[in-house]
């Protein structure tokens, strides 16, 4: 089983930290090969050159902070046509443990980690490649062992787990990490915007996009927020 994983909002204390993991199944090759040919076809566009952000692009991949509307708006098609599970956690930075951003970070990782990895226990194993980012690599050598313990903790006994083994990749080496990011994205925007319900307000619109996707969206301030069995329209 494969997950991708990536956090949003880290070092903004404007938007809300969210940890996020896409799950491909046993599609996650020919996903990644339907991404990378994406970029591929982007890249040779001609006509986006000069664009804002499509260099940034060109260089690093997917991102959807930068990425011009003529790009993204492609990626946003073809995640409407491949099969995928996301899970996110979300927080305002109120009831989060930790005294540094990269504190509360390491915290949610270690709690999204376990439940999937509980999720999961019929699983052999959960390879989990989390985007290079400023300050991962600290932490990433405690996450596969600090994820068990709570896991094991949390069901109270002795169990078969999967093994849990980390990588931390590029974006350009495994683009589906793009999928986690769009999706965590129209999260931010909608619950900056009050967790709208309107069809008026576009971050509800876009969120309902992503929505049917979300195994789970949870709070550590409000709970679970979204989910497939409670999911808001």
């Amino acid at each position: 089983m494969k997950l991708f994983m990536d956090e949003s909002g880290n070092g903004n204390t404007s938007q809300p930290l969210i940890v996020g993991a896409v799950e491909l199944g046993t599609n996650a090759d020919d996903t990644e090969k339907q991404i990378q040919n994406l970029y591929k076809r982007l890249c040779a566009r001609s006509n986006l050159v000069g664009l804002p952000g499509f260099e940034e692009f060109r260089k690093k991949g997917f991102h959807s902070s930068t990425d011009p509307l003529e790009v993204s708006s492609q990626f946003l098609e073809l995640m409407r046509n491949i099969f995928f599970r996301t899970y996110m956690v979300t927080t305002n930075r109120t009831r989060v443990p930790g005294g540094t951003e990269s504190e509360r970070i390491e915290f949610m990782y270690v709690k999204l980690l376990s439940d999937l990895l509980i999720r999961h226990r019929d699983q052999p194993e959960l390879l989990c490649y989390i985007e290079q980012s400023e300050g991962m690599g600290s932490i990433i050598s405690r996450l596969s062992d600090s994820a068990s313990r709570r896991a094991y903790k949390t069901i109270g006994k002795v169990a078969p787990l999967p093994q849990l083994k980390i990588a931390m990749v590029a974006k350009s080496d495994y683009m589906s990490t793009a999928i986690i990011d769009y999706s965590m994205a129209a999260v931010s925007r909608w619950l900056q915007a009050g967790n709208t319900t309107s069809p008026k307000d576009w971050p509800y619109r876009a969120f309902r996009e992503i929505e049917p996707s979300i195994s789970v969206l949870y709070s550590f301030e409000q709970g679970r927020i979204s989910s497939r069995k409670d999911a808001l329209h």
